[in-house]
């Protein structure tokens, strides 16, 4: 059997693959960003070939070092499922969280889950709907929720309920740009989140072409996104789930007084690469098993 010579390499090569950034990697191995550049020279050493493509820009993963990236997320896959099976202490899950899916619905279901398993300890850590797209996510999180259409390479991935989208803005943005139809949208700016897919959807519904629209605006995330369409900035399509407070609240207004079906949904995903430990089962079916029992009313609220 050939020996492996030093699994710190591995994980800061790990840690690396996943950041596309030494000083960012250094942060999270807990080490100098000297260490990180000593263990992935020496790694490229030992195999004769090179990992990263090094650029102005940064890094970037080379032929080989993806394949070894996969390779390295399945085995440090295993090994932390290994490490949770024989484990005497509380066993963790790291779950990847979208921050308004956490706040708005996740955090105040959490409750059943400590009642169900108060030998599990749970780590979020959030993400902008970028953990299906991670080089090495097994590294990041054991598990994740995801927005979009479940069809992510190298993951599985399960609709926690089927979602519908609602068209929303301000009071004080409907005064000034009234919006009576469809086609009314079209002359509105526009506000999304990485990139026009959501509107791209709508419009093509509506059988209205979305690239006459010059107005729009990328927003980081669903919360500044919210506050953007609070503060009268524009029009935005939101999950009809996560917005029901400035509805009822009078906050936002939803112009067509209806709700429309899309192919986006909130999605349970989780790296085919490694093994899933038995605490991530329990919390992926906790979680699984609580959506199957709400009506689309209950989700809302």
């Amino acid at each position: 059997m050939q020996r492996i010579n030093n699994i710190k390499s591995l994980q800061v090569f790990s840690a690396v693959s996943r950041t596309q950034n030494l000083t960012h990697a250094a942060r999270e191995m807990n080490v100098s960003q000297s260490s990180v550049s000593y263990h992935i020279k020496k790694l490229e050493d030992e195999i004769g070939a090179l990992l990263f493509d090094r650029s102005a820009v940064g890094l970037r993963l080379t032929a080989k070092g993806a394949i070894l990236a996969g390779h390295v997320e399945r085995g440090l896959g295993a090994i932390r499922a290994g490490l949770d099976e024989v484990a005497n202490t509380t066993r963790l899950v790291r779950v990847a969280v979208l921050p308004m899916f956490a706040s708005r619905w996740l955090s105040a279901r959490l409750g059943s889950f400590w009642e169900a398993h108060p030998e599990l300890e749970l780590t979020f850590q959030s993400h902008n709907n970028s953990y299906a797209g991670m080089a090495a996510a097994g590294d990041f999180a054991d598990i994740g929720i995801q927005w979009g259409r479940g069809d992510w390479p190298g993951f599985s991935a399960v609709p926690l309920w089927e979602e519908r989208m609602v068209v929303v803005c301000s009071p004080d943005f409907m005064k000034r740009h009234p919006i009576a139809s469809p086609a009314d949208v079209g002359t509105c700016p526009l506000l999304h989140v990485d990139d026009q897919c959501m509107w791209a959807e709508w419009f093509e519904a509506a059988g209205l072409d979305l690239s006459v629209n010059r107005r729009q605006a990328t927003l980081e995330d669903r919360h500044f996104q919210l506050a953007s369409t609070v503060n009268g900035l524009g029009v935005s399509l939101f999950a009809e789930s996560m917005v029901q407070s400035e509805l009822r609240s009078g906050i936002l207004v939803n112009p067509f007084g209806q709700s429309f079906p899309t192919m986006f949904a909130y999605h349970l995903v989780t790296p085919k690469a490694g093994e899933a430990s038995l605490a991530s089962q329990a919390f992926s079916k906790w979680l699984l098993d609580l959506c199957r029992s709400v009506t689309l009313g209950c989700v809302k609220k």
